[in-house]
């Protein structure tokens, strides 16, 4: 059996991984158009900002270790420009050639790029996405070597806030730009003003509900194009969101599904017989909603490399779906969410209603207690949670995994209730806050 997988991150590699643990006696090749596999993408902030140490650090199997250990025949500086199904053959471009390399498996792991609204880049020395390690590369050596006083990030999303969180620690004027007034749609507003509340009180500059049309040069400075305006900065960074990268897959007859990710069943499996995909180009389905989705996130990258890859060696495990569970910190405020949002609930028609409760997050007498909100979205028609949200001391919000886990088990908000939490003062109020934000649902069923 011979395996070509496309792409060597982190859906490609646990592909690889699980295939050759399982199956030895397989044939795996992985064709990586750039120099690295297997790096911690979601690092990349905190590497630009200095908590982490280095670019280096982030990388998680060396391609030694892929090659020696694993087995794996990782083939780096290698870009796949074609697939022919019909053929079970990819073409390959390495060195300013071409050849076709035959397969009789192929998981497609292309993941997905920042949008960027057709602007090139590349043109541009200080103007940067944040999407990879070439990306990360850029951005450190930009400041080490010009040492910018000011940036603007475009976009509220999960990348926008941790950059602009990394530029402020840097010591640069940093100006958020997004084109609502409210942050991203996942965020309901009253997390996204604790969040704007954070940034303002730390100097980021929000400009809000100003939508960004374009960049033009300014000199050695960069001009961002707001409405008719036009504001002036040392760098830009794009945080606009990303789109998977399909076109390989789409042109080769493969089918799409939402967001023009690769459309996979829960066995990851194409619309085409012996294609796989998996990772941030290809699709999921909300669990217990039926919703496809494309979530662009590492854990389901992960998994659903590693169920392709025990599917491929012989297994029919099928992959359990996404919550768009999610978590990240602005400076000292952690943030959390998983679930439907609440405008996602009216639009299924479940007949949501939003509660909102403020509590502490150890007993109040004790040392460090902080407060934390907690927002739930619950079905009045089936006292069913849908959604969850959290803000609150950074530790603390790591209880979005207990809401996570309710809506995974259909659980209705009185079941989250009978839950038996552990609590002493150092870590929870008796009434742990996932407790009582149950409590204070119930009264509105």
């Amino acid at each position: 059996m011979r395996v070509v997988i496309i792409g060597g991150d982190a859906a490609g590699m646990s592909a690889a991984s699980q295939i050759k643990r399982l199956k030895p006696e397989y044939e795996v090749i992985v064709f990586e158009r750039g120099e690295y596999i297997s790096y911690a993408a979601c690092g990349i902030p905190y590497v630009v900002g200095g908590a982490v140490g280095g670019i280096d650090d982030l990388l998680e199997v060396s391609l030694e270790e892929a090659r020696e250990k694993r087995k794996v025949d990782v083939r780096p500086g290698h870009n796949v420009v074609a697939i022919d199904p019909s053929a079970r053959k990819v073409t390959v471009e390495h060195a300013g050639s071409r050849r076709s390399e035959p397969y009789d498996r192929l998981v497609i792991a292309t993941g997905a790029r920042p949008q960027t609204m057709n602007i090139d880049t590349g043109k541009h020395p200080n103007l940067f996405t944040m999407n990879d390690l070439y990306d990360a590369r850029r951005i450190v050596d930009y400041i080490a070597s010009r040492r910018p006083r000011s940036v603007a990030v475009i976009g509220g999303g999960y990348i926008g806030l941790e950059a602009a969180e990394s530029f402020r620690e840097r010591g640069m004027e940093t100006t958020l730009v997004h084109r609502r007034e409210d942050l991203h749609r996942s965020f309901e507003k009253e997390i996204s003003d604790m969040i704007k509340e954070k940034l303002s009180d730390r100097g980021v500059a929000l400009n809000l509900g100003r939508p960004f049309s374009g960049i033009e040069e300014r000199g050695k400075r960069i001009g961002v194009v707001l409405d008719k305006e036009v504001a002036e900065f040392d760098a830009v960074l794009l945080a606009i969101g990303v789109e998977p990268n399909s076109e390989i897959a789409e042109a080769a007859g493969i089918p799409l599904g939402t967001a023009r990710a690769i459309r996979v069943n829960e066995f990851m499996e194409t619309g085409i017989e012996g294609v796989y995909a998996a990772g941030d180009c290809a699709t999921a389905v909300m669990t217990g909603f039926g919703i496809e989705v494309h979530a662009p996130l590492a854990l389901k990258a992960n998994k659903q490399g590693y169920i392709a890859g025990m599917n491929i060696a012989g297994g029919r495990e099928p992959f359990a779906g996404v919550l768009n569970t999610a978590i990240t910190k602005i400076f000292d405020l952690g943030v959390a969410r998983t679930g439907l949002s609440f405008d996602q609930a009216r639009d299924m028609d479940l007949e949501p209603e939003k509660v909102k409760t403020t509590s502490r997050d150890r007993a109040r007498y004790y040392p460090g207690s902080s407060p934390i909100t907690t927002m739930v979205i619950i079905s009045k028609k089936e006292g069913r949670i849908l959604g969850a949200q959290m803000a609150g001391r950074i530790e603390s919000v790591k209880r979005i995994d207990v809401y996570a886990t309710a809506i995974y088990n259909r659980m209705t908000i009185d079941r989250v209730f009978d839950l038996d939490l552990a609590y002493a003062p150092p870590f929870s109020p008796v009434y742990d806050p996932v407790l009582l934000s149950a409590r204070v649902a119930r009264k509105k069923l």
